[in-house]
């Protein structure tokens, strides 16, 4: 983030910002993923919440979640989102005729897109199976696949093969996970290659601990804050039910493989189901980073992480990765989501594209590469990619 410019409209807010964020339920581990029934979901309309299971129903919202038009504000019932920041850059002239001085003062407004880094301030979407990992550049002109880069990860400690999470840094450093039944082992990926036959080097951080004397935990997919926090979805008692889900956050220093964490958001009564990819939101053409989007199992939800409230929006082709991209990386300033399916050992990973105001999706923009893979999915990964210049609403 460009923190010296957010700390600076922090000290101008006179009232606390909204709390937003994403949500979902099945998972590619090869445990049974509980999948939503198409035929039975409603798609609810903004301003509800729903429920599944003996889960809780949180409270309705007035938020408006997934608009595209950035040239817009909604005002909602609470405290509000912070647009994108911004820098002023004063000019003066001084024009001298006899002894009279005039002085004319103009302000030009420059929108600040992100922190500088190629891979944060452009479109790319990322994901990673087994030994391989796969960089996708978006045109910033339409939000099309300009091509997809495959190339070989190269741990300095096996992964397993298990689901991967994934999230980017402002650096444009990847986060990864490995979930499995002995654990959740965190890796590092400082330069994603984007270009072909250049292998992704990567470094193991560590095994997420557990929080007492339960099992490992089993972390299905990471996230990142504006503020450049990097959260955790632990799945709880197993990968196919949100019982014992959590939203936790690294406490530590991670990179150097402190990876103590705090709770931030318990998620087994709360009203989505069992989440496999976190990405950022949408709300009135901004970057939301507390109500996002999640996958669970090919249905897209809306949810709080704040409290774990969340509302479905539409059963779509995906499975389990799910990110959007801030208008700002784009030519016409209009944010885009994109989603993941997973494919199987035979098929490639699709990446398409989901319409903000309906939520339907595309036709696959881009079909990525059979791996040959002993089992698993080609696309058993959630999807990754950088964030625009936002003001956090996630407390603490």
């Amino acid at each position: 983030m460009n923190y010296s410019i957010r700390a600076a409209l922090q000290s101008l807010l006179a009232a606390p910002l909204s709390l937003l964020a994403c949500g979902g339920g099945g998972s590619g581990s090869t445990d049974t993923a509980a999948v939503s029934d198409a035929s039975t979901a409603t798609t609810l309309t903004a301003g509800t919440t729903s429920s599944t299971g003996d889960s809780e129903t949180g409270e309705p919202t007035e938020t408006t979640l997934g608009t595209g038009d950035a040239s817009t504000t909604t005002t909602t019932s609470g405290p509000t989102t912070e647009a994108l920041p911004t820098t002023d850059v004063t000019t003066t002239t001084t024009t001298t005729t006899d002894a009279t001085t005039t002085t004319t003062t103009s302000e030009t407004t420059t929108t600040e897109t992100t922190g500088g880094n190629p891979l944060w301030d452009t479109p790319n979407l990322w994901y990673s199976v087994e030994n391989h990992l796969m960089y996708i550049e978006i045109d910033p002109a339409d939000g099309s696949v300009v091509q997809l880069v495959h190339n070989e990860l190269v741990p300095d400690v096996p992964l397993v093969h298990g689901q991967n999470g994934l999230t980017m840094l402002e650096d444009g450093s990847l986060i990864g996970s490995r979930e499995s039944e002995e654990g959740t082992q965190i890796y590092h990926i400082p330069e994603p290659p984007t270009t072909e036959n250049t292998p992704a080097q990567a470094t193991f951080l560590g095994i997420v601990p557990n929080d007492g004397n339960g099992p490992p935990l089993r972390i299905e997919a990471l996230y990142t804050d504006c503020d450049g926090r990097v959260y955790l979805m632990d799945t709880g008692e197993d990968v196919g039910s949100s019982d014992g889900n959590r939203l936790l956050r690294f406490t530590g220093a991670y990179l150097q493989g402190d990876l103590a964490f705090e709770v931030i958001t318990d998620l087994e009564n709360a009203s989505v189901a069992d989440i496999d990819d976190m990405s950022p939101g949408i709300v009135d053409g901004e970057v939301s980073d507390s109500l996002g989007f999640a996958m669970d199992s090919d249905v897209l939800w809306q949810i709080d992480y704040t409290n774990g409230t969340g509302q479905l929006l539409a059963e779509t082709d995906g499975t389990w990765g799910v990110h959007a991209l801030g208008g700002p990386l784009f030519d016409d300033l209009q944010p885009r989501l994109y989603i993941l399916s997973a494919g199987d050992d035979d098929t490639g990973a699709e990446l398409r594209q989901v319409d903000l105001d309906g939520f339907a999706n595309t036709d696959p923009l881009i079909v990525g590469p059979d791996l040959d893979l002993n089992g698993g999915y080609n696309g058993w990964s959630g999807l990754a990619g950088p964030l625009t210049e936002c003001m956090t609403t996630i407390p603490g």
